[in-house]
């Protein structure tokens, strides 16, 4: 049975791989061209991530887009 992948989990998973990383928030930020402020929201479950910004934190992160539902990621 598929789970249901909701924002705050993937706000989540981004942040647990750039601590995994050892990527600072500024740097992952700056290279996903997001405002530093927007991100710690958005890593809070503040708001969600939008379609163009988790693909620039995919590219930042080097993983896929689709890697953020899949339940392999979790």
């Amino acid at each position: 049975m598929a789970t249901q992948t909701n924002a705050d989990d993937i706000g989540l998973r981004v942040d647990a791989l750039r601590q995994e990383r050892a990527i600072s928030k500024q740097r992952l930020a700056a290279e996903a061209r997001i405002a530093y402020p927007t991100l710690e929201r958005r890593l809070l479950g503040d708001g969600n991530l939008s379609v163009a910004e988790l693909r620039r934190l995919s590219s930042a992160l080097n993983v896929t887009t689709a890697s953020w539902f899949s339940e392999a990621s979790a």
